[in-house]
């Protein structure tokens, strides 16, 4: 078996198409072809079925995905470390980190560390959506949610509350809600279909069961701006919605709380510029006083 032929399978279980994956990895869909095919006769199984829309896994090759996947997180990890011969305290540190957490207190919070490490570049990605952690693409990840997987030293290192919260001209338009019931006569801000599984989704659905949304948006920063806007209210990180000058609904209602975990890749944890970076992050989390931040 040839290990450079999981790159093709990967690329083709991804785009689902010859065509997509010969386009991403700069080659002909016949090479493409061609290597699935040498792939499937040295491990003497179908890997896709192939379709008038594409290509679909077959059973095989859905338990090929969780050990391919590792496979080139693995071979992307030991490139970088050939590749990148910076000095201990130079070079890039990848960061993932949620999405107002990083902008909001992590920026600000780094920039003087920055200013007295200017050979250390920092990359951050900072989403709702927490990082695959089977890429092992970032050297350090903030979850809100305990990970299960991925070759990660990990630690809690707080909590952050979010709660219900609109701005003042809406309430006094719309009036102020006096039990969870009464958020079905206000319009709520929610998420998009394919991020129903955000801890902020259930947790308001098991407050108020049956709440739909008057506008679905993707990001916490359109989510701001639409309770800025008095367009209704939102589930929100305390420490964002209060320093935005936002209300809080239903205060006898217990607010959500979830834990922040810090994760440290397993071959990155001992690089000196990791190290620095990891250290002035939980410096910067630690006077940050947000409500109900765990100590770190």
């Amino acid at each position: 078996m040839d290990w450079n032929d999981l790159k093709f399978f990967l690329a083709v279980a991804n785009a689902r198409s010859l065509s997509a994956a010969s386009a991403r990895l700069g080659v002909s869909a016949s090479t493409v072809s061609r290597r699935i095919e040498a792939l499937e006769a040295a491990l003497e199984v179908k890997l896709f079925r192939s379709h008038r829309d594409g290509y679909d896994l077959t059973p095989a090759g859905e338990d090929l995905l969780a050990p391919a996947e590792r496979a080139e997180a693995q071979m992307r990890v030991f490139e970088r470390a050939a590749r990148e011969k910076d000095s201990d305290l130079a070079g890039p540190v990848r960061i993932d980190v949620p999405e107002l957490l990083g902008q909001e207190v992590l920026l600000p919070g780094l920039a003087g560390f920055l200013q007295a490490h200017p050979g250390i570049r920092l990359e951050m990605h900072s989403s709702v959506r927490p990082v695959r952690l089977v890429g092992e693409e970032a050297d350090i990840v903030l979850r809100l949610v305990r990970p299960q997987q991925g070759n990660y030293r990990q630690r809690k290192i707080g909590s952050l509350a979010f709660g219900l919260y609109a701005a003042p001209d809406y309430l006094a338009r719309c009036g102020v809600p006096e039990a969870p019931a009464d958020l079905h006569r206000h319009r709520v801000i929610g998420w998009s279909e394919d991020l129903t599984y955000l801890i902020m989704v259930t947790w308001l659905e098991t407050l108020c069961p049956g709440l739909q949304p008057a506008m679905r948006l993707t990001s916490f920063g359109a989510q701001i701006a639409a309770v800025r806007n008095g367009l209704g209210f939102a589930v929100l990180p305390a420490f964002a919605a209060e320093a935005a000058g936002f209300v809080a609904l239903l205060p006898d209602v217990a607010p959500l709380v979830s834990d922040l975990w810090m994760l440290v890749h397993e071959q990155s944890a001992e690089l000196p510029r990791v190290r620095l970076v990891k250290e002035a992050m939980l410096v910067a989390l630690t006077r940050f006083n947000a409500p109900l931040f765990g100590s770190v």
